[in-house]
């Protein structure tokens, strides 16, 4: 994302890097046993935000290096982003059948229940290869080696430098604007796609600011707030469009599985009532979740949400100037200067 390179910089970034890196460790076992869902969500969220790590921090390795690193975390998150989101599913799928708990909507509703199980049993295999390649490629290792030779001098370098804090503002505000380039299309529901990308890059700006949290004491944290809000609505919104378009499919695929056993489709009749109610379920919710962002974001630009964000992550560049400027030797003005080449006797 980023060019800035300094001593400063690549301490601050071998800290964030080495987090995560040791995060990801922790989860190894678990995530490979895949006894619990918990395991999955943890590994996900630290490979995210060492995704976003190494991308602001590019500059502190060698080309060949970071495209190697990048490549492998890549693959790692992708492989648990595809178990984790049939481990959401699973799990939303298991709260919602207390609501519709008549006997006429669990047969649908155990079949999706079924086909979600076995779908997830073949994604482990995907995260199995992608922990696989990782280990082959000693990843973690390189980059916890490489985080520990920014840290040995970590005390003897003064962190809170200029080019750290021009890091911060470019990596903060190049999400921001990203983030904002999608609100002119937020108000039609239907556009899908824009408000799917709107969630990424939100997630994207607050992993951003989470990462240089620290440059700015507390002051961040209601935006890192505010904007995880917004991130958890647009996955709900989001998680909702996908169960619209997968219960009419699943009802196809389902079709042509009866038909090609039985030679008919009536079986799938004791489906059609739990899979419908589960749909509609779906979209009633996606529409509640749709107007409480709409409203969450009219607020948003209301209080100046955004603007205050620019001015916050500003101001350590603005005072640099002024210090700056102040060291600097003030020039005398013209009259001063002719004043001062006067000779006594003049």
């Amino acid at each position: 994302m980023s060019k800035i390179r300094s001593e400063a910089v690549c301490v601050f970034g071998a800290t964030i890097i080495n987090t995560h890196v040791q995060a990801i460790r922790s989860e190894v076992e678990g995530v490979l046993e895949a006894k619990d869902i918990e395991y999955i969500h943890r590994m996900r969220v630290a490979s995210r935000r060492l995704r976003s790590a190494l991308a602001l921090f590019e500059a502190c390795f060698a080309p060949k290096e970071f495209k190697t690193y990048s490549r492998d975390v890549r693959e790692v998150t992708r492989a648990l982003g595809s178990a984790r989101d049939l481990d959401v599913q699973l799990d939303l799928l298991e709260r919602i059948m207390p609501e519709l708990s008549a006997p006429r909507f669990a047969p649908g509703l155990r079949r999706l229940q079924l086909r979600l199980k076995q779908q997830r049993d073949q994604a482990q295999q995907g995260i199995i290869n992608a922990m696989r390649t990782l280990q082959q490629d000693d990843t973690l290792t390189h980059l916890a080696e490489w985080a520990a030779r920014h840290l040995e001098i970590s005390e003897d370098v003064y962190l809170f430098s200029p080019a750290l804090y021009e890091l911060a503002f470019s990596g903060i505000n190049t999400r921001l604007k990203e983030l904002l380039a999608h609100a002119a299309f937020i108000q039609d529901e239907s556009n899908i796609t824009e408000l799917h990308n709107m969630r990424i890059s939100a997630k994207r700006l607050r992993y951003t600011m989470e990462a240089f949290a620290e440059l700015y004491g507390a002051n961040l944290k209601p935006f890192i707030a505010q904007t995880r809000k917004f991130q958890d609505l647009l996955g709900d919104i989001h998680d909702a469009d996908v169960w619209i378009e997968l219960v009419p499919r699943f009802i196809q695929k389902e079709r042509e599985r009866i038909e090609t056993y039985f030679g008919h489709a009536r079986p799938l009749q004791r489906l059609l009532p739990g899979l419908k109610a589960f749909g509609e379920n779906r979209s009633v919710r996606r529409k509640a979740d749709y107007q409480q962002f709409l409203e969450m974001w009219k607020k948003a630009e209301e209080d100046q949400v955004w603007d205050a964000l620019v001015k916050l992550i500003n101001t350590p560049l603005d005072l640099e100037v002024v210090m700056r400027a102040m060291r600097q030797p003030i020039s005398p003005r013209p009259e001063e200067e002719a004043a001062e080449n006067l000779s006594p006797e003049d």
